[in-house]
């Protein structure tokens, strides 16, 4: 099989980050600047919950609008270094960059604490939508961002990831099976095609680093980015010629085999429960009782496991057309759901419940735990 060349002529990078655009493909930008070809770079987030390196620049932490402010002026001056380079931040809606924690084995992973406005929270299908725009207004003839792992595992490269090999099998699709190569960037110790980087592309890529000064400490040969980890501007990058994973588009169905037999399980649980009354004198309405508090909590527990209301949206439509249906005369005459005051109460107190869940602007889970430890 013929080796795999690197030239295109048209190049689109999808990055998560300021700054990610010159770690990890400074040389590729500028050896195809050089070549005279057309570099576009789509840019998900704007690093809202960076961390800084400058003690001056600490205040910007924590306030989402000025750290993003600042980093995209940062990418601005990086991008000026390459030359002619296209940019654009992505989004029908200006997504948020998510963090990151460390998990008890010490891989990267979703904040536990998750805007629902990151990167991370958002559905595949509508960011790839928002690159796959991209794609048709710039109409690369290469496409090139992190791999299936996302580099080191941030949780926003992952979702880049996805959302970019989804953009280009649904761009593929439309064309009949004609659309841009998808090149994805190698780590140390993994496969690659092709080898990128040289002294001359080594200045280029320490002019765009030192525009990022907030997030990259950088010193005469050398960069960083975590303390104790140096790498050499020279160090070149690999690139690999990849194929969309045709799993990554029928990921968000599988979310309809669970959703929806809970919805179902959650509204007949809760139907066959609330006429239970106590055996005491006051008929204390036990299941009723039970039935919202079920349905309360597992509304809650999915709003918060999730970080997006995807999932419930689903439940709940399931959850609504099961009591619609439970509500209605069986074919013995009988209703399991009667018009007495407890059926009311199931019927429509249930559904306004996950109403109220679904439609409250923010809940999160890591705020209530601060609060439990005493934390101002």
């Amino acid at each position: 099989m013929a080796k795999a060349t690197f030239s295109p002529q048209r190049l689109l990078i999808v990055h998560a980050h300021p700054d990610d655009e010159s770690l990890f493909t400074g040389h590729v930008i500028a050896k195809r600047i050089a070549a005279g070809a057309e570099v576009m770079v789509l840019t998900l987030t704007r690093g809202e919950r960076g961390k800084v390196k400058l003690e001056e620049l600490k205040s910007l932490e924590g306030n989402l609008s000025a750290m993003g402010a600042f980093r995209a002026g940062e990418l601005r001056e990086a991008l000026a270094a390459f030359g002619d380079v296209k940019h654009a931040f992505a989004g029908t809606r200006a997504y948020l960059d998510s963090g990151m924690r460390l998990n008890p084995l010490g891989k990267p992973a979703k904040p536990r604490k998750l805007d629902e406005l990151a990167l991370s929270a958002a559905s595949t299908s509508v960011i790839s939508d928002d690159i796959r725009a991209a794609i048709k207004d710039f109409k690369p003839d290469a496409v090139l961002t992190y791999n299936r792992k996302g580099g080191f595992g941030h949780p926003d490269h992952r979702m880049a990831h996805e959302a970019t090999a989804m953009a280009i099998r649904k761009f593929a699709k439309e064309r009949k099976g004609r659309g841009p190569k998808f090149w994805v960037i190698s780590e140390p110790g993994e496969r690659f095609d092709v080898e990128i980087g040289d002294a001359d592309s080594a200045k280029v890529k320490k002019a765009a680093l030192e525009a990022h000064i907030s997030q990259v400490a950088v010193s005469t040969e050398t960069y960083s980015v975590v303390a104790g980890k140096e790498f050499r501007y020279d160090r070149t990058e690999r690139l690999r010629l990849a194929s969309p994973n045709p799993m990554v588009q029928l990921r968000p169905l599988f979310t309809f085999f669970w959703a929806m037999p809970l919805g179902f399980l959650l509204g007949l649980a809760g139907t066959l429960l609330h006429q239970v009354r106590a055996s005491d004198s006051a008929g204390t309405p036990i299941g009723l009782i039970v039935a919202m508090i079920m349905t309360g909590s597992l509304a809650l527990a999915i709003r918060l496991l999730r970080s997006s209301r995807g999932a419930l949206y689903l439940v709940a439509a399931t959850f609504a057309t099961t009591i619609f249906w439970l509500a209605q005369p069986q074919s013995t005459g009988s209703l399991l759901i009667p018009g007495n005051q407890l059926g009311v109460i199931w019927a429509y107190g249930s559904l306004a419940l996950m109403a109220i869940i679904i439609l409250f602007p923010q809940i999160h889970a890591g705020s209530w735990r601060k609060r439990a430890r005493g934390h101002q």
